[in-house]
């Protein structure tokens, strides 16, 4: 498929004086930018099942974390990120309230935060982030968080838009802020466009579920807050023989895990054991510790606190973290 760049976006509909659930309503009649990384199975918050769900508005038994003062805070910060990413650049930024959509693929849809006037006179996307401070390794050695760049590629589709920034700050202070700018890649944009267009005529426009293939533990999650929790009057299902190697592997795995167990609480108790035997008899009298790489004996005073390491050659080495070691 050659990707046709000839044309421009649509206006799906002006989202100034809208409340939010007809913001929602809207958002779910397509594919939005922050929808993209769930829709691929790449999303770290969201399976392509969750999303599927809230496209066809079914909404789940057990509800999820109440987050609506978190976006609505980093709604609100935009405006601070923007202003930002303009001082720091020199560029000027607007805002353009207005949901559009692909006249190609009408299945994507953007809305994005802010554009920015280029020199040339070209616009260009800015993608307005907020984000705890100890996420900044994400960002590292000029990184940008994977969810968030296939959201920025995607509006860059939609508004046939060759460059972007995504901005992210991570305090109150502007000096703790990164901008990036990404380039449009159209073999990128042809391959997550496909991807997309499954996932919207195969699974939301036939009401069939997505396959299940993100980690573990956000499978799980999301099974339980849609199917809610098993309904013991209800018959019992027989499984098909195809599912016994599994449920035979769930119980060897169980098993190994439970002696694993048992093996850590045994440890425990014998490490509680021999820190009780030291304290007891240091307490806050002097005493020595021989060095295990020579017979000098190390004088330590007043020991409150130890540390056991293991060396690359497999002897144990007593450190003293506190007080100071004297000698």
């Amino acid at each position: 498929m050659a990707l046709d760049l000839n044309y421009k976006p649509n206006v799906f509909v002006r989202t100034e004086n809208l409340e939010e659930h007809e913001w929602l309503a809207w958002r779910r009649k397509g594919i939005g930018g922050s929808d993209v990384a769930a829709a691929l199975g790449l999303s770290p918050y969201k399976t392509a099942k969750e999303l599927y769900f809230d496209k066809i508005d079914v909404e789940p038994i057990i509800p999820g974390e109440d987050k609506s003062i978190m976006f609505e805070i980093g709604h609100l910060l935009e405006d601070v990120v923007a202003q930002i990413f303009s001082k720091k650049t020199g560029l000027p930024v607007f805002r353009d309230q207005t949901m559009y959509q692909h006249p190609l693929f009408p299945f994507m849809l953007a809305d994005v935060d802010r554009f920015v006037r280029e020199p040339d006179g070209s616009i260009s996307i800015l993608e307005c982030k907020t984000s705890h401070y100890n996420t900044q390794f994400l960002w590292a050695n000029g990184a940008i968080p994977r969810h968030y760049e296939l959201q920025v590629r995607h509006y860059m589709s939609v508004m046939n838009i060759n460059k972007a920034y995504i901005a992210c700050l991570f305090s109150n202070n502007e000096d703790d802020f990164v901008w990036r700018t990404i380039e449009r890649d159209l073999d990128e944009e042809e391959s997550n466009i496909l991807q997309l267009q499954h996932f919207w005529l195969e699974y939301v426009c036939n009401r069939k579920e997505p396959p299940l293939t993100e980690k573990p533990d956000m499978v799980l999650d999301a099974l339980r807050r849609y199917y809610g929790p098993a309904d013991k009057s209800q018959p019992a299902i027989v499984l098909a023989a195809n599912f016994l190697p599994v449920l035979e592997e769930v119980v060897k795995l169980k098993e190994t895990k439970s002696a694993l167990d048992a093996q850590v609480r045994q440890l425990d108790k014998q490490i509680k054991a021999a820190c009780t035997t030291m304290k007891s008899t240091w307490q806050s009298v002097s005493c020595q510790v021989l060095s295990p790489s020579s017979d000098e004996a190390i004088f330590v005073k007043s020991v409150s606190f130890l540390k056991v390491s293991q060396r690359p050659f497999g002897v144990a080495s007593l450190h003293i973290l506190k007080p100071a070691v004297g000698t």
